[in-house]
């Protein structure tokens, strides 16, 4: 069956604002370019994956255009997978960060447009190098092809339908920073505690003078101690990312 140039034109925009959605939600190597960068990147992937998109029918310009938003969610719903996981490491900064005396010193992060403490940024790009080098772009550009394959584009899926699987995999990401971030936690607790009933024993002393250095120190020990078991959870957590992605386009299948 031949399609006409307006028809293969249509599918492409389609393919397009998929891709556009997944590349803005994922926080891969991809978020540090421009944005202009980015576009092309999604364009010339659409381009890539423009064949597995094949014998869908775009009846005219507005159906296109009403099914744009659909496309674009669900690319945000892929990508934003990518984003719990990278979303753990960042608990488990923010958590520790104001125990360890490193809250107040505070970064903004135009990706996200918040603040974040300095050891999350040193912890989210140590999870990005990881992310690269366990190959997660390649699953994840992967992943987005194979898509087209179950859920053509102009398919109208819901968006809402993914909703119950991603709250479930936000729960999941929530729960794991927490118990990551427990050991350290427990350790400047203990500390702090430490420091207390030695200031309590002994006034005179002005151990609070020093606390913080001691804290500082304490953490980041404890912190470079567990640092392997912290990147071994991290990776066998992206290393679910795209079976999770399967599990979010499956849930959009109409059925």
């Amino acid at each position: 069956m031949t399609t006409s140039p307006t028809q293969e034109l249509l599918v492409l925009t389609l393919e397009t604002a998929r891709i556009a959605g997944l590349v803005v939600a994922a926080p891969l190597a991809w978020s540090e370019v421009p944005a202009r960068v980015r576009g092309a990147f999604a364009f010339i992937l659409a381009l890539v994956a423009h064949r597995y998109g094949q014998g869908t029918e775009i009846h005219s310009a507005m159906g296109a255009a009403v099914a744009m938003a659909p496309e674009f969610m669900i690319g945000l719903a892929m990508g934003f997978v990518v984003r719990l996981s990278i979303a753990v490491v960042e608990i488990v900064g923010d958590a520790i960060s104001p125990i360890m005396g490193l809250g107040a010193a505070s970064l903004f992060d135009p990706h996200v447009q918040a603040q974040e403490t300095g050891l999350t940024r040193i912890l989210r790009m140590l999870t990005l190098l990881l992310a690269v080098l366990l190959g997660l772009h390649r699953v994840l550009v992967a992943s987005v092809i194979a898509s087209f394959r179950v859920l053509p584009p102009g398919s109208l899926a819901n968006p809402a339908l993914a909703t119950p699987a991603l709250v479930r995999m936000s729960v999941d990401s929530l729960s794991l920073g927490l118990r990551l971030a427990l050991p350290i936690l427990a350790v400047l607790i203990v500390t702090q505690l430490a420091l207390a009933f030695v200031s309590r024993a002994a006034p005179s002393m002005q151990i609070f003078s020093i606390g913080f250095t001691i804290t500082l120190i304490a953490g980041g020990l404890t912190l470079f101690a567990t640092l392997p078991d912290l990147a071994m959870e991290i990776a066998a957590d992206l290393s679910r990312v795209g079976t999770r992605i399967e599990t979010v386009v499956a849930a959009l299948v109409p059925g």
